[in-house]
């Protein structure tokens, strides 16, 4: 993946959308389920109050779709969010770390 996330207040990360967590895409069923308004605005600040992530998801919940909610239970079970420390994308294919449009291709 060429964009490094690191969580701080979770404000510009979105929950859904984004790779935070562990930089991999590990609910693609689960995420599926949502829809692609919420996909587009839920951040993780949002997503983790009073665990609103799990109503955003909508429709039937298959056996994968239940496995994969529980992986994302535990792992964001307990998440701390620093609120004094802004989320950072980190663009991996370029030394600044910053993406331009002269950045890509790399």
């Amino acid at each position: 993946m060429a964009v490094e996330t690191i969580v701080g207040n979770g404000e510009s990360t979105r929950f859904q959308a984004d790779r935070w967590l562990n930089g991999k895409t590990l609910a693609p069923n689960l995420f599926k389920s949502v829809s692609e308004k919420t996909m587009k605005c839920r951040t993780v600040a949002q997503a983790l109050i009073n665990r609103r992530w799990v109503s955003d998801t909508e429709g039937v919940l298959t056996v994968q779709v239940l496995v994969e909610y529980l992986l994302i239970w535990d792992l964001v079970d307990g998440f701390v969010l620093q609120q004094d420390i802004q989320d950072r994308h980190h663009w991996k294919l370029a030394r600044s770390g910053t993406y331009t449009s002269k950045s890509w291709p790399p």
